[in-house]
């Protein structure tokens, strides 16, 4: 078998690596692995034990680079990753199955080239979009509490009771102390917000 190389690309024709740069996954301590991919894969069949050894270094080494997932194109960088000396890594490089079986060049949101996988792709997107799914439903959260603790805060602050009892008032006036309060919420700064409120419709 002959091993895929890497071959140049250009860059109007490179794949756009989805996951952008300085997105990080900090719980991301494990990731799928698909072992019934592996267990059929040409490449398990016919790399040699050190190179599918290093491949799996690569592969895990990806989760701490940025964009998550990817690898840098230099081999003194990829040596550095699957802890080989350069020399040890352009040994393996030169064997008829790489460690680089798979990889591929892409551009990434900042203009770099670097190597992703696909397989490893759909892994780490499926993270990623865990991480927004689980970022978007503590935000929920918080927005509710916000929004049932602030019609007594209006009450204190010297509100009235059909302002404290308006839900379209209330999103306002947490709209308005979300942009402009940092996340204090004093009984001063909720009465300074409703009177900056008044004036803006005057």
């Amino acid at each position: 078998m002959t091993a895929p190389r890497l071959k140049p690309v250009d860059a109007d024709d490179m794949f756009r690596y989805p996951i952008p740069v300085g997105v990080r996954l900090e719980s991301h301590g494990w990731f799928q692995f698909h072992h019934s991919w592996w267990r059929t894969s040409d490449f398990r069949r016919d790399a040699d034990r050190e190179v599918r050894a290093v491949w799996l270094d690569l592969l895990v080494g990806a989760q701490d680079e940025d964009p998550v997932g990817t690898l840098p194109v230099a081999d003194r960088d990829l040596a550095w990753i699957a802890r080989l000396s350069l020399d040890e890594w352009v040994r393996l490089m030169a064997r008829p199955v790489t460690p680089l079986y798979g990889w591929q060049r892409c551009l990434c949101s900042d203009g770099s080239v670097r190597l992703y996988h696909p397989k490893l792709l759909k892994v780490t997107q499926g993270a990623a979009q865990s991480r927004m799914d689980a970022e978007d439903r503590r935000a929920a959260d918080r927005e509710r509490k916000r929004l049932k603790l602030l019609p007594e805060q209006i009450l204190r602050a010297g509100g009235s009771r059909r302002m404290a009892e308006d839900p379209a008032y209330v999103a306002r006036l947490d709209q308005y102390l979300a942009d402009h309060a940092e996340g204090s919420r004093t009984v001063r700064i909720v009465r300074d917000a409703m009177e900056a409120l008044e004036v803006a419709q005057t």
